[in-house]
C-alpha cells in the first residue's frame, strides 16, 4: 500500500549541525593496497600481462619466450592515413587503423623459471622480480602521467647483470591485413619500411607513412656495473606537417631534466587526485578489486585531451582483427561507467571527438539529409568517417541508432553535470540531427502508423521495425521533448516530434517478449542486447511501470537462455537489467558468471582480439547495485545481493549533479548524504526508514515523502553547495564512510596465478 506524507518541515538545527561533521578521512595508501595486482608467475599471453598508461602511451609487460620480457609500446593515436576508399564494412580498419609500433625487450642469460610481480595501481606502478636459471631480474616501470615517456629500470644479479636491452620494431601494417578478412583489398600498398638510426644518447625507430606523415619510437638507456635505466617515447605526424622524432627525443629530454623523483611525485600526485574523486566499497574483495582495476584502466586508456578509447586502448597488439572504433555496442558500455564513478572528464575524450569530426558525421548520411542530419556506421576510425547507406547493406552494414546510442551517454553528461553551455552548443544540435537522420527514414502506413525501413539488429538479422532503432529513435524523440519544455528551447519542430511519438509504430512483441523486429522473433542464441535497448539502458520500458515488469522478464530470460553466442557483455547487460529490477542477487550471479568465465588475469576480455568495453561495463553494472539515477529519481542501494551485508560508497555521482554517499551496516541503510553541486530538486529512494532529514545550509528543510512498495521517497528542494543528510536514527558516529571488511574472497588479488591460470603459460 502506498502511504502519502507531504509537506513535513523539520527544525532540528542540532542535527542539522552533526550532518556537517566531517568523515574521518580514508587511509587511501592502505586502502588502496588492497586492490594491488599480484603475479606469481609469468607467461607468454597479452592477456596476463601488466597494464601501464597515461592516456596516450602505454605498455603491457609479459613474457615473449624463455629468454626475454617484453614491454609491447603503443600509443593510441598512431593510425594509418590513406585516403578513404569506398564504403565497404572493413574500409577504415585499411585507411584509418591503428599501427603497431614495436617492444621493447629485456633479453636473459638464463632460461626463465618464474616471476613474482606487482601492480600498484594506486600510484600507477609496476614492479617485479624474474627469475633465471643464471640469476634474477628486478625491474620497476610506470608511464609518466604528465610526460609521454615509459620508464624502465632493471637490475640484474649473478650472470643477469648484464642487462640487455633491444628494441624490436613492427611494420607500419593494418593488422586486419595479416588476417584473411572480408573486405580486405585485393591491392595493398605496404607503407615504406621503418629505419633505425642514432643520434646523440638516442636510438630511434622511425616509421613513414605514404600520406607523408610518420611515427617515430626514440629511446635512451643509462647504465650502470649491475642496473640499466631505460626510457622511451614515441612521436606522431598524422599529415607531413610535424616532426615526429623531435617530439619523441624532447620528451624523454624533458623528463631526463625534471628528473626522476619530481616526475614520480607529479606522476603519483595526478593519480591520487583521480582516485579520490569518489569511493566505494564492497565486501567481495575479487568485486572491490575489479571495479578500481576498471577505473585505472579507464584513466590508464584516455584523459579529457586525449584520444577516445578504442577497442585496445595504448595497449596494442598486432594479434587483433579490430584495429579500429565500433558504434554499436563498443564505445557505448567503454565509457558507461564514467558517471556514476563521477569521472566525466574522461567522457571528454569521446565527446570532444564527435564534436571535432561533426562535418565528417554529417556527410556520413545522403547529402540530401545533410542540412540537418547525423548518423555513424559500424566501424571508423579517429575521424569517425562511415558512411550510413540504406543502398550499402551488405554485411549488415546498415545500423539505425548508433549515433543516437551514443547520444544517450553524450546527454548523460548533461544530466549528471546540468552543464546547460555544453547541451545548448554541442549535445542538443547533434542529438536532433541524429533523430532526424531517423525520422527521414519513416513510411507511414494506410492507418498512419510510421515505421522504420528494414535495418540490421546488431549481432543478428536484419529486420523492419527493428527494436534497436525504434528505441533509438523513441528515446531522441522523449529526449528533445523533454528538453524543449524544460530549458524553454522554443524548438519549432516540437510539434512534428510529439506526432511522430504518438504515431510511431510500437515494439514489435511476441509470446516470448520482445522482437528483434517486425516478423523477425528471437530464435537463437544472441549475444548482444540491440532488441532490448528500450529496457536497458534507455529504461523508456522499466521497473516503475508495473505493467511492462511482466514483459521485462520474459523478454529477459528468453534472451539469456538461449545458449551458445553469449559472451562477456551478455552478463554485464543482463546484470543490469536485473538491478533495474531491484533483483541484486540475481545481477551478482550474472557478474560472478562473467568473472568466472570470460575474464583475463589482467581484467582484459577477448574476442579473436582485446575488446575493452566488457570490463568496464562490468563496472558500471556494479555501480548499479549501490545507485541507479534514472526518471528523475536517485535510488539508493537498490540491488545489494543479500550477502554484502556492510556497504559503503562516497561521492558517486546522480543526475542532477548530485553527490551521494550511503553507508550499509548489517543489512540495513544506516545514512545517506547529498551533496548539490547546481541546486534543484532531488528525489531519493531508499529501503531506509527515515526518521532524520537535514541540511548544513538551513535550520529548515521541507520535504514530501510517500511509502510504495517498501521503499521510502523523499522529494526536497537543494540550493548550490548544500548537503543534504538522510538517517534512520541519530547517532552520529554512523555518519562515516570507511571501507568495509572483506568477507568474500579476502584473500583475492587480480593478475596471474600459477595455479589458476596454468594453461595460460
Amino acid at each position: 500500500m502506498k502511504q502519502i506524507y507531504a509537506g513535513f518541515v523539520f527544525l532540528l538545527c542540532s542535527v542539522a549541525v552533526a550532518a556537517q561533521v566531517k568523515n574521518p578521512e580514508i587511509n587511501w595508501p592502505d586502502y588502496m593496497k588492497r586492490q594491488t595486482m599480484r603475479w606469481d608467475s609469468i607467461s607468454t599471453s597479452y592477456y596476463t600481462g601488466i597494464l601501464l598508461g597515461n592516456g596516450l602511451l602505454g605498455t603491457n609487460i609479459y613474457k615473449e619466450d624463455d629468454y626475454t620480457i617484453r614491454f609491447d609500446v603503443g600509443r593510441t593515436d598512431v593510425t594509418d592515413q590513406r585516403e578513404h576508399q569506398g564504403t565497404a564494412l572493413s574500409e577504415a580498419l585499411i585507411s584509418r587503423p591503428r599501427l603497431p609500433i614495436g617492444r621493447m625487450t629485456l633479453k636473459t642469460i638464463g632460461k626463465i623459471t618464474g616471476a613474482k610481480m606487482s601492480l600498484d595501481i594506486y600510484n600507477a606502478r609496476a614492479e617485479g622480480t624474474i627469475y633465471t636459471s643464471k640469476g634474477t631480474l628486478e625491474f620497476s616501470s610506470f608511464v609518466a602521467s604528465n610526460s609521454n615517456v615509459i620508464y624502465i629500470r632493471a637490475k640484474g644479479t649473478q650472470q643477469e647483470k648484464n642487462i640487455n636491452w633491444q628494441f624490436v620494431a613492427e611494420a607500419g601494417k593494418s593488422p586486419r591485413m595479416n588476417q584473411n578478412n572480408t573486405g580486405n583489398p585485393e591491392v595493398y600498398p605496404e607503407n615504406p619500411a621503418f629505419s633505425l638510426k642514432k643520434s646523440g644518447i638516442f636510438s630511434i625507430c622511425q616509421q613513414a607513412l605514404l600520406n607523408g606523415g610518420g611515427y617515430a619510437t626514440a629511446w635512451a638507456a643509462k647504465k650502470g656495473p649491475n642496473e640499466s635505466t631505460m626510457l622511451i617515447s614515441v612521436g606522431y605526424d598524422p599529415a607531413g606537417q610535424l616532426d615526429e622524432v623531435k617530439e619523441a627525443t624532447t620528451a624523454i629530454h624533458t623528463f631526463i631534466t625534471a628528473k626522476m623523483p619530481v616526475v614520480f611525485a607529479a606522476h603519483q600526485k595526478w593519480w591520487h587526485q583521480f582516485y579520490q574523486q569518489s569511493f566505494l566499497s564492497l565486501p567481495d574483495q575479487r568485486m572491490e578489486s575489479f571495479y578500481w582495476i576498471q577505473l585505472y584502466k579507464l584513466a590508464a586508456a584516455t584523459r579529457a585531451n586525449k584520444p577516445m578509447v578504442d577497442l585496445m586502448g595504448p595497449w596494442f597488439t598486432s594479434k587483433t582483427p579490430w584495429p579500429g572504433i565500433w558504434w554499436n555496442l563498443n564505445t557505448q558500455l567503454t565509457y558507461s561507467p564514467i558517471f556514476a564513478s563521477n569521472h566525466l572528464e574522461l567522457g571528454k575524450s569521446l565527446f570532444n571527438n564527435l564534436n571535432k569530426n561533426l562535418a565528417n558525421l554529417i556527410s556520413n548520411v545522403p547529402e540530401e539529409w545533410r542540412k540537418d542530419a547525423a548518423a555513424i556506421g559500424r566501424t571508423t576510425g579517429y575521424d569517425l568517417v562511415s558512411p550510413l547507406l540504406e543502398a550499402n547493406k551488405e554485411h549488415g552494414q546498415f545500423e539505425l541508432g548508433n549515433l543516437t546510442w551514443v547520444m544517450f551517454y553524450y546527454y548523460q553528461y548533461y544530466s549528471y553535470t546540468k552543464d546547460r553551455e555544453e547541451l545548448t552548443k554541442y549535445i542538443y544540435p547533434l542529438l536532433k540531427r541524429s533523430v532526424n537522420h531517423l525520422l527521414y527514414h519513416l513510411k507511414k502506413d494506410e492507418a498512419g502508423i510510421f515505421h522504420l525501413p528494414s535495418s540490421f539488429s546488431p549481432e543478428y538479422k536484419y529486420a523492419e521495425d527493428a527494436n534497436y532503432a525504434l528505441s533509438s529513435l523513441r528515446w531522441g524523440l522523449q529526449t528533445l521533448i523533454a528538453l524543449d519544455k524544460k530549458e524553454a528551447l522554443k524548438d519549432a519542430d516540437r510539434e512534428k516530434w510529439e506526432s511522430v511519438l504518438a504515431h510511431l509504430v510500437p515494439y514489435p512483441v511476441d509470446d516470448t517478449g520482445l522482437m528483434i523486429g517486425k516478423d523477425v522473433p528471437l530464435t537463437s542464441s544472441h549475444r548482444h542486447y540491440s532488441h532490448l535497448l528500450m529496457i536497458y539502458p534507455y529504461r523508456l520500458i522499466n521497473s516503475d511501470q508495473p505493467e511492462n515488469r511482466e514483459l521485462i522478464e520474459k523478454s529477459l530470460n528468453h534472451w539469456i537462455s538461449l545458449k551458445g553466442a553469449l559472451q562477456g557483455y551478455t552478463f554485464t547487460g543482463a546484470a543490469s537489467i536485473n538491478a533495474m529490477m531491484g533483483k541484486g542477487n540475481q545481477s551478482y550471479d550474472l557478474l560472478n558468471q562473467l568473472f568466472d568465465q570470460f575474464i583475463k588475469p589482467n581484467t582484459l576480455y577477448q574476442e579473436s582480439g582485446p575488446v575493452i568495453e566488457t570490463p568496464l561495463s562490468a563496472a558500471t553494472s556494479i555501480q548499479e547495485l549501490l545507485i541507479q539515477s534514472w526518471a528523475g529519481k536517485i535510488r539508493v542501494f537498490p540491488a545489494v545481493p543479500d550477502q554484502w551485508k556492510n556497504v559503503s560508497f562516497d561521492r558517486l555521482r546522480a543526475e542532477g549533479g548530485f553527490l551521494v554517499s550511503a553507508n550499509r551496516e548489517d543489512g540495513a541503510t544506516s545514512f545517506i548524504r547529498v551533496f548539490s553541486t547546481k541546486g534543484d530538486t532531488c528525489q531519493v529512494q531508499t529501503d531506509m526508514k527515515v526518521s532524520m532529514v537535514s541540511s548544513d545550509k538551513r535550520k529548515e528543510l521541507a520535504f514530501t515523502v510517500f511509502e510504495h512498495e517498501g521503499k521510502m521517497n523523499l522529494s526536497f528542494s537543494t540550493i548550490p553547495g548544500e548537503t543534504i543528510l538522510l538517517s534512520a536514527g541519530y547517532d552520529t558516529s554512523k555518519f562515516n564512510i570507511l571501507p568495509v571488511k572483506s568477507m568474500i574472497r579476502t584473500n583475492w588479488s587480480w593478475g596471474l596465478k600459477t595455479k589458476a591460470f596454468a594453461a595460460l603459460n
